[in-house]
């Protein structure tokens, strides 16, 4: 997690919790050190999520400083847009579990919902 998260300590939820997924699935389940095909195929897969999220949110951005800057933290702002992120990492995440193993999602989409006001939900 910690390698696939970078070094700077500020990483959005909803992109951490990508990782934490993708370790789960394409992870290594033995420690065999960093040249394990395994963590090589998840580092590869992690490195694909940060890229997408990046630009996917609009922002270029991962950490949550940046993404959250123009909120007021204390007065719950920002939860509707966390709520947006969580569902884009979601889906990507859905994606690449899907595809690496060949499976077919029948709840695919091509495109991650729109973002919505929560008052419209």
């Amino acid at each position: 997690m910690a390698v696939g998260a970078g070094k700077s300590g500020c990483a959005c939820g909803a992109f951490n919790g990508g990782i934490l997924a993708l370790g789960l699935f394409f992870g290594r389940k033995e420690q065999k050190g960093p040249t394990d095909p395994r963590s090589i195929k998840c580092m590869e897969l992690t490195h694909e999520l940060h890229d997408w999220f990046k630009e996917a949110n609009g922002k270029n951005a991962i950490c949550c400083r940046i993404l959250t800057r123009e909120f007021n933290m204390g007065q719950g702002e920002h939860k509707e847009q966390c709520i947006y992120y969580t569902g884009l990492c979601a889906w990507k995440v859905s994606q690449i579990v899907c595809r690496e193993p060949g499976i077919k999602n029948l709840d695919d989409t091509d495109e991650p919902c729109e973002r919505r006001k929560i008052a419209d939900i």
